[in-house]
């Protein structure tokens, strides 16, 4: 029997959205540093100006509605003047919302790819990890119920290795046929954290007439 167990689709999507998040909110910054602010800031000090010339409130707006129709600005007071440590915080931000967006958006593309693959023999993984049945060491399903992953430790040339069942980054169904699978195949006093797996439900067969 082969069983694969592909990366969730809810999984992969939800990295997707965080690096468009991330990635997204980088530009954002990154447009108000080069364009936004220094845009905000020259608007700013045309109404600082403005309002220099001793005119009453009410002509002040008014010569600014002019000002803002024949530069095709905005027409609303623009505040304070942006400074340049404003523009550099931008262009920070910009930094540390990349750092995190770039990295997301690299496990998404990565995630497509992956899975991990059970088959008569054993375990292997779309990494070109393997491992045999009789070379595992201990299932640890300590955090199974609640979060639905499971450590399974085993030896390879003369080292300990882990290969971990994650039913939220896989596929739920696959992942669960293929943890029964290794429980069938070892040693009940090898897994640890929890008892083993209740058989699967098979649906009622269905009735047939006389």
């Amino acid at each position: 029997m082969t069983v694969t167990a592909k990366m969730s689709i809810r999984f992969i999507w939800r990295l997707g959205l965080i690096a468009l998040i991330c990635l997204g909110g980088s530009l954002y910054c990154v447009y108000d540093g080069a364009i936004g602010y220094p845009a905000q800031r020259q608007r700013a000090l045309a109404f600082l100006e403005l309002k220099e010339q001793g005119l009453d409130r009410a002509d002040t707006l008014a010569r600014w509605r002019e000002i803002t129709a024949e530069r095709g600005w905005p027409s609303e007071e623009p505040g304070k003047p942006k400074e340049e440590i404003d523009f550099h915080i931008q262009f920070f931000m910009a930094g540390c919302l990349a750092v995190p967006g770039l990295l997301y958006l690299y496990f998404f593309i990565r995630s497509w790819s992956r899975w991990i693959e059970m088959n008569d023999s054993g375990l292997r993984t779309s990494s070109g990890r393997q491992l045999a049945f009789d070379q595992i060491l201990m299932l640890d399903k300590k955090k199974w119920k609640t979060k639905g992953i499971a450590k399974i430790l085993y030896e390879q040339n003369g080292r300990r290795r882990r290969m971990v069942l994650d039913d939220w980054k896989y596929d739920d169904m696959a992942t669960k046929t293929i943890l029964r699978e290794v429980e069938s195949r070892i040693d009940p006093g090898r897994i640890v954290g929890g008892l083993p797996e209740p058989p699967e439900e098979q649906p009622p067969a269905a009735e047939t007439g006389d």
